[in-house]
């Protein structure tokens, strides 16, 4: 469960809504993306014994800040699409949440994504990012008032890490985490448990 005390770096899955990809500039080869990464006054999945909620304008002062903030696939460090510090990522809040606005280099990482994204096998967005303000509001919901996302990230996703996710998709991802990480199969699944424990949804 969360600790208002204590500052982690977590990270939130949510369905991708709002999605666009399309050539922004032939001549430079870019492929443009918006989407949505963040939404607010929408209910967690049940996380077990809990659920979550971001609360409207939970972003406002860390946008505000200039965050440096990377736009990954998978949370991968080595997937990189855009950043906020070059320029080539956007982010505005609005009523429903936080947008993301992207120039996405053709690179062949970038052109792959697009296509799953278009063909609707990629369907989620995950943001990284550190509660500044929260606290439990009545019995077993977690509100979330405040986070920083200076040093975080927007992703879109393959596999959500939740315990919600199904049988397959769960089989199907142990097997990704071992084959990208080297990991041997049970310290994979492992990984993903604890990943399900410190990311919740």
């Amino acid at each position: 469960m969360p600790d208002p005390q204590m500052r982690t770096y977590e990270r939130r899955v949510f369905p991708l809504t709002d999605i666009q990809i399309r050539a922004a500039d032939d001549a430079e080869r870019r492929l443009h993306f918006t989407g949505r990464a963040v939404v607010y006054d929408q209910l967690s999945a049940d996380l077990g014994d809990w659920q979550e909620v971001i609360r409207p304008g939970a972003a406002t002062r860390t946008l505000a800040s200039d965050p440096d903030v990377r736009f990954l696939i998978n949370h991968d460090a080595n997937r990189l699409l855009a950043r906020t510090r070059a320029g080539t990522l956007r982010l505005s809040e609005d009523e429903a949440g936080v947008l993301v606005d992207a120039d996405m280099a053709d690179v062949s990482y970038a052109r792959d994504a697009a296509v799953s994204l278009e063909r609707g096998d990629m369907t989620q967005m995950s943001f990284g990012f550190w509660v500044v303000s929260g606290g439990w509001a009545g019995g077993s919901l977690y509100e979330v008032r405040e986070f920083d996302f200076d040093g975080g990230d927007v992703s879109v996703v393959t596999y959500p890490a939740y315990p919600q996710t199904s049988a397959e998709l769960r089989s199907l991802a142990e097997r990704h985490v071992a084959a990208e990480s080297g990991y041997p199969l049970q310290r994979a699944k492992d990984r993903l448990r604890l990943l399900e424990l410190q990311h919740s949804l």
